[in-house]
């Protein structure tokens, strides 16, 4: 806490701090100090760096796995609207190159235009579909067994325990 002392207002003792954070891990409340360093003005209440525990405990997830691969010869892309260039040394290797690991394709539907982008599929979204050409998207084969999309939906779901847990107990 004694990291906070140049924020604004800071209490003149912080009983009600230690009392109402008592119950987090060293590891959260340290992160969640570190937080509120970076991102608060004030002194932070009991409540606000429980907020900012919350946040902050994503990082205590499991990594990602690296699935990045790096270019034998690296590239430069100039981006003309911003006159700044980019440098490509790595690319990505996803589970599913069709959904780029996101559970869903983007579609075509418009006969007489071909896509506008080249991964667009030209199909219709319906048998009878009298809309002017338009995308959209529908659920990839992969939507039940991508790897990426799994950890995606049980990280979810460990958050919206924790949330209903946290509201629940009180």
């Amino acid at each position: 806490m004694s990291r906070l002392v140049g924020l604004r207002f800071i209490p003149a003792d912080l009983v009600t701090h230690w009392e109402a954070l008592k119950d987090l891990p060293d590891a959260v409340l340290e992160r969640a100090v570190t937080l509120a360093g970076k991102t608060r003005v004030h002194y932070p209440t009991p409540y606000e760096l429980r907020q900012d525990a919350d946040s902050g405990r994503g990082a205590a997830e499991p990594v990602e796995e690296d699935r990045g691969v790096a270019l034998d010869v690296p590239f430069n892309i100039h981006v003309p609207e911003t006159q700044t260039t980019l440098s490509v040394s790595r690319t990505w290797t996803y589970y599913c190159d069709g959904c780029s690991d996101t559970g869903w394709l983007s579609m075509w539907c418009g006969e007489d235009q071909p896509p506008p982008r080249p991964w667009h599929e030209s199909t219709a979204c319906s048998l009878a579909c009298t809309h002017p050409p338009h995308e959209w998207v529908r659920r990839c084969a992969c939507h039940e067994t991508n790897p990426a999309l799994l950890r995606k939906r049980e990280r979810q779901q460990r958050y919206a325990a924790r949330q209903t847990a946290k509201y629940t107990s009180a």
